[in-house]
């Protein structure tokens, strides 16, 4: 028989435990709420932001809620940089600012956290917060705003260190300081290329921008990209100006009676100096008869001999030169051994021993050694889609030097006849050859090559292989007609017709304003740019810092051009 008290003590202990479970429960937002998309907010600032006369060792940011610091070395700049930077420390909600080294006098510092404060919980970024001060009676206000583009494409560049300097060194001149000390300001471009140089006092000054690789403000790499104007800027306190009321303006809204004067903004092109001094950049064994070097800049002087073995031949090799002049390969023909040393002579003074195993053994899988045998010649094709342009000539491609063909082993089949064409090559090395004929607009044609009419350096010889294509009609292309007038200026401007990948389809130079017109387009969207061509060599150059040099300007036409089949485009390009 149960105790009358049982029930009450047992209803006791459920009460309890359900208390003890809600006390001891984990806070938390309720599954399903909404999502925290805001950043923490600055609440208060020890020495407050702004503080003039700051002589402090320590700064102290508090927030509305736990933070933490996200790559705090790449994106807290500090404006001017400090040779040795500040220490950053994050508890709960505060961050801790302490300067490793003595403040300049009279001196207006900006630390910009970029993206680096987020939220402790969903990581929401503090966008660009600026912590300023002045050791000195004011701060500094004047700014100079403006972007970094690349100087061959206008693309926008990132975290390019936008500097300036004042003629203020007593032994360094103006133009030698971005090569020997860091600025006075700076700023860092966002992924738009955008920069804003803050908190700047009046005077004059010089912007260099600088692609920083080792991080110490200063311009002394060869390999660090660079942007400067060749003139001085010349900052003056922004001054107020009336804006009179337009008395025919009925609108409510309220014209305020004072604004700012605009500030001018500047656009600065990035680009990477020339170094002089030649190097081998790589070196490689492409398939067993293929040596490849790459150097830094062009060579056109550069040679290979045997090293402890004998060729056999004299001329054992070929020598091609890439588009650019800075990939020269070596075509090793037939006979050498298996394993071969090679001396490569490039200019004076580069020179580069290597070994390379042309022929190598290898074993099957029943433990057996057997050479490798050469694949297959290949035959590619400018009609490899099943069309030819109009305007084009029938070209074949090889990967590897033919040593031999027979022009006895063509066939061509036209609409009405049957022959053989004539195959001639048309470069020294025997890698790329036309067929001459005169193809009709929309007609097809077949082009067949027996097999074994062409033996490559490797001895590998073709399969039986059939070129099949349609010649494309005078309907199929667009006509582009574009009137340029151009500025006053010597030299002249190569105007190059692209893809919007910036692949150069055409391209054609003038001196003075004229039309130019580019032929047989195939329908789609264009760009067009033209290169300030000012020592008239033909391509684009690049700039030279120390002999105050721009880069070579380039401009683009906008916007993009639509080409359409069976029409002629013709539009007009004023370039200032």
């Amino acid at each position: 028989m149960k105790s009358k008290g049982a029930i009450p003590i047992i209803l006791f202990f459920f009460l309890f435990s359900g208390f003890f479970l809600v006390r001891c429960a984990r806070p938390g937002t309720p599954a399903g709420g909404p999502k925290d998309t805001e950043p923490p907010k600055v609440i208060s600032e020890i020495p407050p932001n702004k503080t003039v006369y700051f002589n402090s060792t320590r700064a102290t940011i508090t927030f509305d809620e736990f933070i933490q610091l996200k790559d705090a070395s790449k994106e807290i700049f500090i404006s001017p940089p400090m040779r040795t930077r500040p220490e950053f420390k994050v508890q709960g909600k505060k961050i801790f600012v302490e300067f490793q080294e003595e403040l300049k006098e009279n001196s207006t510092y900006t630390l910009n956290f970029g993206n680096a404060i987020v939220d402790f919980s969903e990581g929401n970024p503090l966008v660009n917060f600026e912590y300023v001060f002045s050791t000195g009676g004011h701060i500094d206000s004047l700014s100079i705003p403006g972007k970094v583009l690349d100087a061959f494409n206008h693309e926008p560049q990132k975290d390019i260190i936008v500097m300036v300097y004042q003629d203020d060194n007593d032994t360094i001149p103006l133009d030698s300081l971005p090569l020997k000390v860091p600025p006075k300001s700076a700023s860092k471009t966002t992924k738009d290329g955008i920069f804003r140089i803050n908190n700047l006092a009046a005077g004059v000054y010089k912007i260099f921008a600088l692609e920083d690789v080792n991080n110490n403000y200063i311009f002394d790499m060869p390999n660090e990209r660079i942007a400067f104007l060749d003139s001085l800027i010349t900052l003056s306190p922004r001054e107020l100006i009336s804006l009179p009321a337009d008395s025919t303006d009925t609108s409510e809204t309220e014209i305020p009676a004072l604004q700012y004067v605009e500030e001018d903004t500047y656009t600065l092109y990035l680009f990477q100096e020339i170094d002089p001094a030649q190097k081998l950049l790589g070196k490689k064994l492409i398939g067993s008869n293929l040596i490849q070097y790459i150097f830094r800049l062009p060579e056109n002087s550069v040679s290979i001999s045997p090293v402890g073995f004998n060729t056999g031949i004299p001329d054992w090799y070929i020598t091609e030169h890439g588009v650019i002049g800075d990939t020269v390969n070596f075509w090793l023909k037939p006979g050498l051994p298996d394993t071969i040393r090679i001396c490569m002579h490039a200019g004076d003074s580069l020179v580069d021993t290597s070994r390379y195993i042309l022929s190598r053994a290898i074993a099957d899988r029943f433990a057996k050694r057997k050479e490798t045998a050469p694949k297959g010649l290949g035959i590619f094709s400018n009609a490899a889609t099943g069309a030819l342009d109009l305007n084009k000539k029938l070209k074949l491609f090889f990967a590897i030097p033919v040593q031999d063909f027979d022009p006895g082993k063509f066939t061509l089949w036209t609409p009405t006849d049957t022959l053989a064409p004539v195959f001639s090559f048309s470069d020294s090395l025997q890698r790329q050859g036309v067929i001459d004929y005169k193809w009709l607009a929309g007609e097809f044609y077949v082009i067949l090559i027996d097999d074994s009419a062409f033996c490559d350096l490797s001895g590998a010889y073709n399969d039986s292989t059939a070129v099949k294509f349609k010649v494309r009609n005078y309907e199929d292309y667009g006509v582009l007609l574009m009137d340029i007038g151009l500025p006053r200026s010597s030299g002249q401007y190569i105007i190059q017709f692209m893809t919007d990948k910036e692949i150069e389809l055409k391209h054609q130079v003038i001196t003075s304003s004229n039309q130019v017109r580019f032929e047989y387009l195939m329908p789609g969207n264009y760009k067009l740019k033209a290169i300030f061509d000012t020592n008239s060599n033909g391509k684009w150059d690049t700039g030279n810092y120390r002999k105050n040099s721009l880069p070579e300007r380039v401009e683009y036409y906008t916007p993009a051009l639509n080409i359409r089949a069976n029409w002629d485009l013709q539009e007009g390009w004023k370039i200032e």
